[in-house]
């Protein structure tokens, strides 16, 4: 290495314009030099930024259309995005004989609408997509931003504080909007304001990858200057049908009739959007964690240590009719064909809040304390809705066939058999076994074994789970 030291220092002695011109050349020499040193340098490879998986990037993008409204404000947008008020139709309503309903055409800015109908508070026909690498969805997204005009959307007007959830007008206050058709279209229109207002800063905080901004970059830069076009944009007028005085088994109703060309909705998610009330009672009042299929994101797990929302529903109308063969087909099915909003065929609510709370909050804890180190039976109630179901199935014997208290007694007498220090107090390698043992009609088998050993336990008829007599007794062997 040249010591430079060396040189500059006698250069001192000369006069001024020498000095000038010496150092310069002993400048470019540094700087040459730092650059072949740079390239040559051992053991070291410059830093490379791990890219985000899909679902991390489907996260952040997620995250900022659920907060879109909120941060164009901070960015002083707020001019175009004031608060939405009621609802005014642009045509004369019909009524729909079908729900009794009524429907509406409702015109108004793209700022208002994305406030009205914010997608983190609507219910899920289907899970997202990756609209950004999807080619029918990034031609949507691209002719949006181009001026094109969307079909109609659809929409629910729901009230939040009435049981049957009828929003007997629009001018009321209080109402939730549920995109009933066109949810996709909702994220679409976040997606093409993102672009139009952050442009390749989605690239850099990892929420869109760098070939579909590639895609997006010519008709984005043709609107303009992102302010400019992001008020425009604000500005758009979209169209949607409006549908009030409904209830959520309307609301179901016009989901299915509306997306029959579409890939059918899942039972799970039917039964989420039927007893949301419901489940809103398990997690807030009971404080039990639960997971919702309508939120789900491609390349998502579910975590094991929630409850499922429909298997609670499950659960809850097994304890109800102390019926551990209870499916979601057939649930989904009873709830279409009944006039009675759900919670009118409950009864006393509090029953089934308590017995699952008590399920969800203590004995499963206990369960995965207990079985920390086999997860195969550390989320034995929470993983699957099987064995959650059966066993819920036989606490509403217990409630129905007696009263609460006997059933507080049961639950008590199966979380002191947990406080034992027995390495396996549920019997459950026994369980294993038995399982085994079962070769038909599986899954209504596993049902009542599960039902049936329960059952005799709270009943007193054993001091343990006694699986293997239970097996035997369902399947006749000795």
């Amino acid at each position: 290495m040249i010591n430079w030291l060396l040189i500059v220092e006698p250069i001192v002695a000369l006069d001024l314009i020498s000095r000038e011109i010496i150092m310069s050349v002993v400048a470019l020499a540094v700087t040459e030099q730092s650059e072949r040193e740079g390239t040559q340098m051992k053991g070291r490879r410059p830093r490379l930024v791990k890219a985000p998986t899909k679902l991390e990037r489907a996260e952040r993008l997620r995250e900022q259309i659920a907060n879109l409204a909120e941060d164009l404000i901070n960015d002083g947008y707020g001019a175009f995005l004031s608060p939405p008020g009621p609802a005014m139709l642009i045509s004369d309503q019909i009524q729909d004989p079908k729900t009794g309903g009524w429907i509406g055409h409702v015109e108004e800015p793209l700022g208002t609408y994305i406030q009205r109908v914010n997608v983190n508070q609507n219910f899920s026909q289907r899970p997202p997509f990756d609209h950004v690498t999807d080619p029918i969805y990034k031609r949507l997204i691209r002719d949006f931003i181009d001026g094109a005009v969307m079909p109609e959307s659809k929409v629910a007007a729901l009230a939040r504080s009435t049981a049957d959830r009828k929003a007997h007008s629009l001018s009321e206050p209080d109402i939730d909007y549920s995109v009933i058709d066109g949810l996709q279209r909702l994220y679409c229109f976040c997606i093409a304001m993102l672009l139009v207002w952050r442009r390749d800063q989605l690239i850099r905080d990892g929420s869109l990858p760098s070939d579909a901004w590639e895609y997006f970059k010519d008709v984005v830069a043709g609107t303009g200057d992102a302010r400019t076009a992001t008020e425009q944009l604000l500005t758009r007028l979209v169209r949607y049908e409006i549908f009030y005085e409904i209830d959520l088994g309307g609301l179901l109703h016009y989901m299915v009739t509306f997306n029959t060309g579409q890939r059918r909705m899942s039972l799970p998610v039917q039964l989420e959007i039927m007893q949301r009330p419901l489940i809103q009672e398990l997690e807030q009042r009971a404080k039990i964690p639960v997971w919702h299929e309508i939120q789900k994101l491609p390349g998502m797990q579910r975590p094991k240590d929630k409850f499922g929302a429909a298997e609670l529903v499950l659960a809850t109308q097994a304890f109800i009719t102390n019926n551990a063969q209870i499916t979601a087909s057939t649930e989904a099915e009873r709830f279409l064909n009944e006039d009675q909003a759900y919670l009118d065929n409950v009864g006393d609510i509090n029953d089934v809040v308590h017995t699952l709370q008590r399920i969800a909050t203590e004995i499963h804890p206990l369960v995965a304390r207990i079985y920390a180190d086999d997860p195969s039976r550390r989320f034995l109630f929470s993983s699957g809705g099987t064995f959650l179901q059966s066993v819920v199935a036989a606490c509403g014997y217990m409630r129905n066939r007696n009263n609460m208290k006997m059933l507080d007694g049961a639950l008590d007498k199966l979380k002191n058999l947990l406080d034992k220090s027995a390495e396996d107090p549920l019997n459950l390698d026994d369980y294993t076994r038995a399982l085994a043992s079962i070769t038909t009609s599986r899954g209504k088998a596993i049902r009542r074994l599960v039902y049936d050993t329960f059952l005799r336990f709270f009943g007193g008829a054993t001091s343990e789970l006694e699986w293997l007599d239970t097996a035997s007794q369902i399947t006749g062997s000795a």
